[in-house]
C-alpha cells in the first residue's frame, strides 16, 4: 500500500498571509482612523523589507494603543498574526488571529476571509483537528470555495486520515482547474490507494505519465500497480514503453522486465532484451544473470542458446547445481557424450539436491553410448535413492542383458 505524502509546501501554498490583512476595506461600518492606517502603511513597507522583528515591535505598540474591542483592535491582531505568519510561527499567528475573530467586530466578508485564514494557520501548524473543525461550519456558509481551498481542506483530512472525506474535496480542486498542479495529483493518487480504489488510481497515475512522460516513478508505480491488480499483460506493457523511453536502465529494471515477460508467457522476448543488455554492458554478466537468460530460452525452446547461456554461466560460477542443469539439457536433446560429461561434474561438486536424478540421467546416457558397464554402476548409485529405485532397477535388468 501506498504510504499518503504530505509535501510540506502544500499547506504554505494556501496562506494568504500578507500585510494586506492590515488594509482596512472600503466599508462604511469598518473604518481605521488616518494616523492608524499610515502607521499600519510604515509596518507594511517594514514587512516588504522582511524587518519582522521592527514590524512586529511596531503594531504590539499599535496594539496597546488601540482601543479595546473595536475593529481597529481587531486590525492590528491581524496584522500581527500575518507578521508571524510570514515568520512561518504558525501557531503564533493562529492565536492572535483568533484573538481579532472572538472581538467579533469585523465585517462578514472579512470575518468568512479570516475564519478560513485561521484554517490553513492551523494546518500549517500541524493542527489539522483544528483546522478541520474551524474549517468545517466556514464550508457550511461558504459551500462553493475555490480549488486551493479544496485542496487544502482535503489535506487537512488526509493528515487526520479520513481519506474518504478528503477524496471529493480534491477531486473537485482537480475538476476545477485547467491545470491542477502536480502535487494535487499525487495526493489524489495516495488517497484512492488509501481506500483501495486501484482502478481510479490506476486513472490517476495514467494522466501523470500523459503529464510528465519523463517522471519514471509514475511508470514504476502503474506497473506495480498492475501487478498488484494482477493485471500483468498491462503491467508488461507499462514496463516495457518506460523501457523502450530510455526511462529503465539499472539492473533492477531491466532483470524486473525480463521476469514480467517471462510471467506473461513471452519468454522469447525476455531472453532477447537480456542477449542485448548482456551484450550492452548494462547488465553484469554474473551467473544469475546467465542462469536467467538460459532459463528464458529453455522456456522459449531455444535449446542451443540456452546451453550456451549455461556455458557461460558455469565458467563463472563452476556450481554443481549449473553443471546439472547442463546435463538435463544434453540428455533431453540425446547428446549423450555432453550428458555424461556435464553430469559427471555436478556429481563430482557435490551438494545436489536430487544427486539420484543425476545418477539415473547419466546410467542411462552410459547405456545408450553403449557402455553397459557404466552405466550399471550409475544405476546401481541411483538405487540408493528411493524416489528412484524402481526406475533404477527396470534400467538395471535392461543393462544385465
Amino acid at each position: 500500500m501506498m504510504t499518503v505524502r504530505y509535501l510540506s509546501s502544500i499547506a504554505g501554498v494556501f496562506l494568504l498571509m500578507t500585510a494586506a490583512w492590515a488594509k482596512p476595506e472600503a466599508e462604511p461600518t469598518a473604518t481605521v482612523s488616518a494616523a492608524l492606517y499610515e502607521k499600519l502603511q510604515k509596518t507594511d513597507r517594514l514587512l516588504g523589507q522582511k524587518a519582522y522583528q521592527k514590524a512586529r515591535q511596531q503594531l504590539e505598540a499599535l496594539l496597546g494603543e488601540a482601543k479595546s474591542g473595536t475593529y481597529e483592535e481587531a486590525t492590528v491582531l491581524r496584522s500581527l498574526s500575518s507578521v508571524y505568519a510570514l515568520q512561518e510561527n504558525y501557531a503564533q499567528a493562529a492565536e492572535y488571529l483568533n484573538k481579532a475573530l472572538a472581538l467579533k467586530v469585523l465585517p462578514d466578508a472579512q470575518q468568512q476571509q479570516a475564519v478560513l485564514n485561521l484554517g490553513q494557520l492551523y494546518l500549517a501548524a500541524g493542527q489539522s483537528a483544528k483546522a478541520v473543525a474551524t474549517l468545517t461550519p466556514w464550508l457550511a456558509q461558504n459551500p462553493n470555495p475555490d480549488a486551493p481551498t479544496h485542496a487544502m481542506i482535503a489535506n487537512a483530512y488526509t493528515q487526520l486520515k479520513q481519506y474518504q472525506k478528503a477524496l471529493p474535496h480534491i477531486n473537485q480542486a482537480i475538476q476545477a482547474t485547467k491545470k491542477p498542479d502536480e502535487a494535487w495529483y499525487q495526493l489524489q493518487l495516495a488517497l484512492y490507494y488509501e481506500v483501495h480504489d486501484y482502478s481510479a488510481a490506476a486513472r490517476v497515475l495514467l494522466r501523470l505519465i500523459r503529464l510528465y512522460p519523463d517522471e519514471k516513478n509514475y511508470w514504476v508505480q502503474l506497473t506495480g500497480l498492475y501487478q498488484q491488480m494482477k493485471d500483468y499483460p498491462r503491467a508488461a506493457t507499462i514496463k516495457h514503453l518506460a523501457y523502450k523511453k530510455g526511462l529503465l536502465t539499472s539492473e533492477q529494471d531491466i532483470v524486473e522486465l525480463a521476469k514480467i515477460y517471462l510471467y506473461i508467457g513471452a519468454p522469447y522476448k525476455a531472453a532477447a532484451l537480456l542477449e542485448q543488455e548482456l551484450a550492452a554492458k548494462r547488465l553484469g554478466a554474473d551467473t544469475q544473470h546467465r542462469e536467467l537468460l538460459a532459463n528464458a530460452w529453455i522456456l522459449a525452446k531455444a535449446f542451443d542458446n540456452a546451453i550456451k547461456a549455461l556455458q557461460a554461466a558455469a565458467g563463472i560460477n563452476d556450481k554443481a547445481r549449473l553443471h546439472m542443469q547442463l546435463g538435463q539439457l544434453y540428455f533431453e536433446r540425446e547428446q549423450w557424450r555432453e550428458a555424461i560429461a556435464a553430469l559427471k561434474q555436478a556429481l563430482a561438486k557435490g551438494g545436489l539436491k536430487d544427486p539420484g536424478s543425476a545418477y539415473l540421467m547419466l546410467g542411462i546416457s552410459h547405456y545408450e553410448s553403449g557402455d553397459k558397464t557404466q552405466a550399471r554402476k550409475a544405476f546401481a548409485e541411483a538405487r540408493q535413492y528411493a524416489k528412484h529405485r524402481k526406475a533404477a532397477e527396470q534400467w538395471l535388468s535392461y543393462a544385465e542383458r
